[in-house]
């Protein structure tokens, strides 16, 4: 099987490829650059190769890349209220949580530099082709709002997420509690409305 159809059979199982991934296939990255001027493939972002594109607008398939590129990246944020539909903020950068020793030069995401329990807490796994895409869960994502973003996104994803279906009170209050960010006054308020 030539090198060129190894690289369309991998993207065919895992919806892109990765230059690392292209390496071990034994394609050097001047071959990956040909392929794309020649219009073979496409680069929609650094390091990441594929001939389609329409993952790209995907609310989960779009934070593939970043989760293959840096194994402990965890989508927060935004990027997370976005997932779950608690907000409208257009999400102008795709967020990510790492571990606070983590270094990367990913000047495309925003980054926050978490440890302990602010990071391992509430992690969720979705697969997707072979490959996964880490996210924190509403609850977690909720209460990040209210530590990393203005108080009135803050409020209305808090609000949008008491009136869904996905509500889960008693986890929300036991993070809220874990994370030492109470949110039990700013609850019953809203819910006395």
């Amino acid at each position: 099987m030539d090198k060129k159809h190894s690289i369309m059979s991998f993207i065919e199982t895992h919806g892109f490829i990765t230059l690392a991934e292209a390496r071990k296939i034994g394609v050097s990255a001047t071959m990956m650059g040909r392929y794309v001027k020649q219009g073979d493939l496409l680069k929609p972002e650094r390091g990441v190769y594929t001939n389609r594109v329409e993952w790209l607008t995907d609310p989960l398939k779009k934070y593939l890349p970043v989760c293959t590129l840096i194994n402990e990246a965890i989508i927060c944020g935004i990027s997370a209220l976005n997932y779950y539909n608690l907000t409208d903020e257009e999400e102008r950068k795709i967020w990510i949580a790492l571990p606070h020793q983590t270094r990367t030069h990913a000047k495309t995401y925003k980054v926050i530099r978490l440890s302990g329990k602010q990071y391992s807490l509430g992690i969720k796994t979705l697969k997707i082709w072979n490959r996964q895409v880490c996210i924190y869960d509403r609850e977690k994502t909720i209460i990040d709002a209210f530590k990393y973003l203005p108080q009135e996104v803050a409020l209305k994803a808090l609000k949008s997420y008491l009136k869904s279906k996905h509500c889960n009170l008693k986890k929300l209050l036991d993070y809220s509690k874990k994370l030492k960010k109470p949110l039990n006054d700013i609850i019953k308020i809203i819910l006395a409305e």
